[in-house]
């Protein structure tokens, strides 16, 4: 459902997509992950035909991007990262403005998903929370009917309950062969919704796999935290032991259980050893601990 080869997209001052390839399948949950700045929104707006790449292919649903832009986004149903919309109109006006384009738009369903997520439909916009408008942004796109869902940091603001209600709700969308292009920051949601997972950084594609295959890849690391500093030659590496960091904090590798492990390390002066085996983890790997998703 979507294809991009080798897209490019810079500014006077920056490239911000290099060379980005990957494709979606119909029916799948795909996250879209990377530090801030790494292009995220950039590629989601391209395949959103609101910007432009310099090069490179983009297709949704057959329709070339750059050539019919108004065909491939009555195709999209899209919620923007940002909140900024027409704060004059009522909210159930807005939804019916917004998916107004579609042809397969289903107000009734949008009302129903306002309802579930507590957002007042005579209420102005104005006077809607950030974690309420972002409500408002998900609602639209999924009730405009369309194939494909771009989300642009659909869980942003949104506290546990509406979190977990738009979890199960992409899930559902999922298996009924609509597909779902998400970027997020909350990578525990990644982990749970999606099937697989992108990772973006300085404009360039790091890793994309399936989230189980990603986690099975780093189900052999431990954290481990120290009561004091440690010199690399203080610490085990028979058994298939390999350290990664510097000081009080290190990256296990270990090739056995986790029990054999922690033997291993009984003798050491440990603060604190934590399972290795998250999305989270593998992004701090990838970009550092430094860095914001």
């Amino acid at each position: 459902m979507i294809l991009a080869r080798d897209v490019n997209k810079s500014y006077p001052t920056q490239d911000v997509l290099r060379g980005v390839s990957l494709s979606v399948l119909a029916g799948e949950v795909f996250g879209f992950v990377g530090p801030n700045g790494a292009g995220k929104t950039t590629f989601l707006k391209c395949l959103a035909g609101i910007a432009r790449p310099q090069s490179g292919e983009l297709v949704v649903g057959g329709v070339d991007v750059r050539t019919q832009p108004l065909a491939a986004r009555r195709l999209i149903g899209y919620a923007p990262g940002e909140t900024a919309m027409y704060d004059s109109m009522r909210v159930l006006s807005f939804l019916r403005f917004a998916i107004g384009f579609h042809h397969g738009a289903n107000l009734e369903l949008g009302r129903e998903l306002l309802a579930r997520f507590d957002v007042p439909e005579r209420k102005l916009v104005s006077s809607l929370s950030h974690g309420m408008k972002r409500k408002l942004l998900l609602a639209q796109a999924i009730s405009s009917g369309a194939p494909v869902l771009l989300l642009d940091e659909p869980m942003e603001g949104l506290d546990p309950e509406a979190r977990r209600l738009a979890e199960e709700l992409l899930r559902d969308l999922a298996a009924e062969g609509r597909t779902v292009f998400f970027s997020s920051h909350d990578l525990a949601s990644v982990e749970r919704v999606c099937d697989r997972v992108a990772f973006l950084r300085d404009g360039r594609l790091l890793e994309c796999a399936p989230v189980a295959e990603i986690l099975d890849r780093v189900a052999h690391l431990v954290q481990v935290r120290f009561q004091r500093e440690m010199d690399r030659g203080e610490l085990p590496t028979t058994g298939g032991l390999s350290w990664e960091g510097a000081g009080r904090d290190w990256r296990l590798s270990h090739e056995g259980n986790l029990a054999s492990t922690l033997a291993a390390l009984s003798d050491l002066p440990l603060a604190r050893v934590r399972d290795a085996s998250s999305l989270e983890d593998v992004f701090k790997a990838l970009y550092g601990e430094g860095e914001g998703a």
